[in-house]
């Protein structure tokens, strides 16, 4: 992204796009408290993947895209995909094919009505938000485990010490990302 680009709809929550008549009303209070605090999450989880690896930042953009993708498809379908329900869906879209996926959504949501918020802020904020997406994964995915120069560094430092010759050696991370992209390299 460029400097001064953010994520829109990731920086304020769903409760933003909440009609004003709506805000003190439940279940929509429930959506304020959760939004408070996204931003900060998503930014310290994006750069702790980072952090990771490569491949676990990677995956996580691809993740938040998809499930950004399928949240926007849901509202083209008339319903809003929030709630417990409807989050967990969401974390394992990767695992469902969309039509499943936007079915069981439908199914695992109602609480809150599509009257009830800006849909059209709501959709274009999306839509930035994806496009941000694809600019972050189009400037990592050509990043190969050759081109990894923390990747080639850690597999270097493993080769030249001496445990990692001839024992075996337990290495810790914190992201099962990462720990499969370093056994596959």
């Amino acid at each position: 992204p460029k400097p001064g680009q953010e994520l829109t709809y990731a920086r304020y929550g769903l409760w933003h796009y909440v009609h004003k008549s709506k805000h003190k009303e439940s279940p929509y209070t429930d959506l304020r408290r959760a939004g408070i605090n996204l931003r900060g999450l998503i930014r310290t989880s994006l750069f702790k993947r980072f952090e990771s690896s490569v491949e676990a930042f990677r995956l996580s953009l691809k993740r938040m895209l998809r499930t950004h993708e399928m949240f926007l498809k849901a509202l083209t379908r008339g319903f809003i995909p929030a709630g417990e329900d409807a989050e967990a869906l969401l974390g394992r879209s990767g695992q469902m094919d969309e039509d499943a996926l936007l079915s069981a959504l439908e199914l695992a949501t109602g609480q809150y009505a599509l009257v009830d918020f800006d849909v059209e802020t709501l959709k274009s904020h999306i839509e930035a938000d994806i496009e941000l997406f694809k600019q972050m994964l189009s400037i990592v995915s050509p990043i190969t485990p050759q081109q990894d120069a923390k990747l080639q560094t850690f597999l270097r430092r493993l080769e030249d010490h001496p445990i990692g010759k001839k024992n075996k050696c337990l290495i810790f991370t914190q992201y099962a990302d990462t720990a499969q992209y370093v056994f596959e390299n």
